[in-house]
This record gives structure tokens, C-alpha cells and sequence, in this order.
């Protein structure tokens, strides 16, 4: 596992941050030093149901697994990447219980902040609300990707949906996990994928 220094971390993120919006790189500094780098272990819980969710993550390396519970299953609602950013937007926005687990697919290491701290920081400095405001947004359209836009179509079409936008997702997320994220059984996904091969 490659190893991130604070000045790296702080790179990716002020990159990632200026796909948002520009501003000043001291306000950005500012930002990043209320943030820490984390480290989580493979399979490790982040966030559980109930929870309010506190904390948003930036992934430097790994992929973090969003699923809620339906009828005492699993339903996986989202992975996320490197340079993504992994949280709950409903309830860390509005401090109410969450909805989902966010779980650790693959060891990772992210750069954390908390809304404690970071609120002050953008409220405080005019350059960084246009971000902040286009921060969540990305967030919020993350999060809700899976949920509007499987709803109208049928599991060949979710499956081309998702190796367009996410191809990445082949190679890294285990098949049963696959399969419930684009709502279909294991089985009808195998069949899908050889009939595409």
C-alpha cells in the first residue's frame, strides 16, 4: 500500500477541490488543515445505520463500500473510488441518523475531515462557498446516482449503464456485490457478462 505524506494528500485535494471551483490556495491550505489522514482496514466499518454521519472521506487509495439494509439483506448503493469523496450527504447535512453502512472494500487510506471543523473554515471564507456548494452537490448526485438512475431500466441496460460510467467496477468489486448493486441475481448477472463476451 503506497504510502501518503500530509503535503500529498493536501496535492489531491486541492486538485480535486479546484474541479469544483477556484480559489485561493491559502483558503484551500486552510480547508486541508482541519483534515487527517486516515487508515482503514479491509472489511472495517466506517459508518453503520443510526449513526449520524460526522465525517466525509477523500480516498487517496482503497474503495469504500456504501450499502443499506432491505429485508435483512444487503443492498450495495454505491463504491467509491480514489479521488472520490465518501460520506452520507442527508445526514451529515441535516445531522440525522443514517441510512446506510459505509464499509472498507479494500484497506484504504483517505484524507478525513469532520463537520466540526471544516463548517467554520468555509463559512468563513467567501472564495470557498461557491466549493462547497459544488462539493455536496457531487456528493448528493453520488449518492442518489444508484437509486434514480436504475429505476427505469432493465438489467442489461444497468449493466452497460455501469461498465460505461464505471468500467473500474469489474475489476474490483467482488461479482455478488456487483450483482446487488445493479439489482439482479448473481446468476443473471454471469449470463449478461457472457453474453457481452
Amino acid at each position: 500500500m503506497e504510502k501518503f505524506s500530509k503535503e500529498r494528500a493536501l496535492q489531491l485535494f486541492k486538485q480535486k477541490l479546484r474541479t469544483f471551483a477556484n480559489a485561493p490556495d491559502e483558503d484551500l491550505n486552510q480547508f486541508a488543515n482541519v483534515m487527517q489522514i486516515k487508515h482503514f482496514n479491509k472489511g472495517e466499518v466506517i459508518l453503520k445505520e443510526g449513526q449520524v454521519c460526522r465525517h466525509f472521506y477523500f480516498i487517496l487509495q482503497g474503495c469504500i463500500r456504501g450499502f443499506r439494509m432491505k429485508d435483512g439483506r444487503e443492498v450495495n448503493t454505491n463504491f467509491y473510488f480514489e479521488e472520490d469523496i465518501a460520506s452520507d450527504f442527508i445526514s451529515f447535512r441535516d445531522e440525522t441518523p443514517s441510512k446506510f453502512y459505509l464499509v472498507a472494500l479494500e484497506e484504504c487510506i483517505v484524507y478525513c475531515g469532520s463537520k466540526k471543523e471544516a463548517s467554520p473554515v468555509f463559512l468563513n471564507e467567501p472564495s470557498l462557498h461557491a466549493i462547497l456548494f459544488r462539493f455536496f452537490q457531487a456528493l448528493y448526485f453520488k449518492q442518489m446516482e444508484h437509486s434514480n438512475g436504475f429505476r427505469l431500466l432493465d438489467p442489461e441496460e444497468r449493466y452497460k449503464y455501469m461498465l460505461e460510467r464505471n468500467p473500474q467496477y469489474l475489476q474490483r468489486i467482488p461479482l455478488s456485490y456487483l450483482a446487488s448493486y445493479l439489482g439482479m441475481s448473481r446468476e443473471t448477472l454471469s449470463r449478461i457478462r457472457k453474453k457481452r463476451s
